[in-house]
């Protein structure tokens, strides 16, 4: 008896296979881009939360908060550089997708330096057959008597017009907040939420949310270490 192979079969399996890894792919990319979209010293994590991740000196806590469907994240790391550096970094907007993932376009709307606030709007990239998202977000930015800084960041209604080839995003808030704990050594905090909204449901963005803000963290250590020219800082951080 000749064996005759079920094609069929395997072409089933094999579609099944690729299906799979297209959905993983997908749910790291909207986990990366929540956390790219954190750009207050931060309250104290609530009772829920949880140590998801500890690694490479990077620790992350996820947990549910009754006002939002998707998961809310707090991670933290440290840096040997000056707290400047690292700020400077996180503020230089025009060279943030260089290092920041799946931020296709950062635009400076408006920027007041004596009252440490600012308005932006973003062009965030996601994949096929996804639409791509934008955001406008006002930022305030403060500084205490310790010196260390905080960067707040929420999502506003209006400041630029939709345009219909993107979704337009409206329930997202991300924080950084900065200590100094050296000349040249900073732990750096990074924290927040993003609804991706539109056909995405957020039992999928809530997958995997522990490695959305480690891949920022160690994206943000690479970039740090080319030691790469940055703009000065606010009068108000100097």
């Amino acid at each position: 008896m000749i064996f005759k192979p079920n094609f069929k079969i395997y072409k089933i399996k094999n579609l099944k296979e690729d299906l799979n890894n297209k959905m993983k792919k997908t749910v790291m990319f909207i986990a990366c881009v929540v956390s790219s979209l954190s750009l207050a010293t931060q309250a104290a994590l609530p009772s829920n939360a949880k140590l998801s991740l500890d690694k490479n000196n990077v620790k992350v806590w996820t947990y549910k908060d009754s006002n939002n469907s998707v998961l809310s994240y707090k991670s933290e790391t440290m840096f040997d550089v000056p707290i400047e550096k690292a700020v400077a970094l996180v503020l230089d907007l025009e060279h943030a997708p260089r290092w920041a993932p799946n931020i296709a376009k950062v635009e400076l709307l408006s920027r007041d330096d004596k009252k440490g606030e600012f308005t932006i709007y973003m062009i965030l990239h996601f994949p096929f057959p996804l639409k791509n998202r934008d955001m406008v977000a006002r930022g305030k930015i403060t500084k205490d008597a310790n010196g260390n800084i905080s960067i707040k960041n929420k999502a506003i209604i209006g400041g630029k017009a939709k345009n219909a080839n993107y979704v337009r995003m409206t329930n997202y808030e991300g924080d950084w907040t900065f200590q100094k704990l050296g000349p040249n050594k900073v732990k750096v905090s990074n924290a927040g939420f993003a609804d991706p909204e539109g056909a995405i449901p957020s039992s999928v963005a809530n997958m995997f949310v522990e490695q959305m803000p480690y891949q920022m963290l160690q994206k943000m250590k690479l970039e740090l270490a080319k030691n790469p020219k940055l703009p000065p800082l606010p009068e108000m951080l100097k």
